[in-house]
């Protein structure tokens, strides 16, 4: 069973601007983790937070599992993104 993906309106923003290739790249990498949410390949969990971190290049993507949904809260840059989760 596949989760239902979700993005947030600030990864959904960031998400359109960026490159059609890199796009790709993140949906196809989405798909993964949601088809099986506990591969340790795919991710890991986030230290101090209830979250989990997936590397595609040098973007990351913030996100919970819940029972029937993949909410992706944001994605970034690798500089940058965690920087922003501090806040």
């Amino acid at each position: 069973m596949s989760l239902k993906i979700q993005l947030s309106a600030t990864a959904a923003k960031y998400f359109s601007s960026l490159d059609r290739n890199i796009q790709a790249r993140i949906r196809k990498k989405l798909e993964a983790i949601a088809a099986d949410p506990q591969a340790a390949r795919l991710s890991k969990p986030l230290v101090g937070v209830d979250s989990r971190t997936a590397r595609v290049g040098d973007y990351r993507i913030i996100f919970t599992i819940d029972p029937e949904v993949l909410f992706v809260a944001d994605i970034g840059p690798r500089g940058q993104i965690y920087r922003r989760l501090q806040r």
